[in-house]
């Protein structure tokens, strides 16, 4: 498993955001919404799905992924 970290995660709205661009994608296997530090880490099997993938669908709704 890998982690990827996403910023700017800092409302209810936006962890629903991030919920919404991983919806359905195999190989997620666990997203921890953190809003006091403003981020979600994105937890994934990289078998499965490429970081840059996950990258792509988070960065279509406004965030950056580090």
């Amino acid at each position: 498993m890998e982690t990827l970290k996403v910023l700017g995660v800092d409302c209810n709205n936006c962890a629903a955001n991030v919920r919404k661009a991983l919806e359905g994608v195999n190989g997620i296997e666990n997203i921890d919404i953190r809003l006091s530090e403003k981020v979600a880490l994105v937890t994934f099997d990289p078998d499965k799905v490429s970081k840059q993938e996950i990258t792509e669908k988070v960065e279509d709704f406004g965030y950056d992924v580090e």
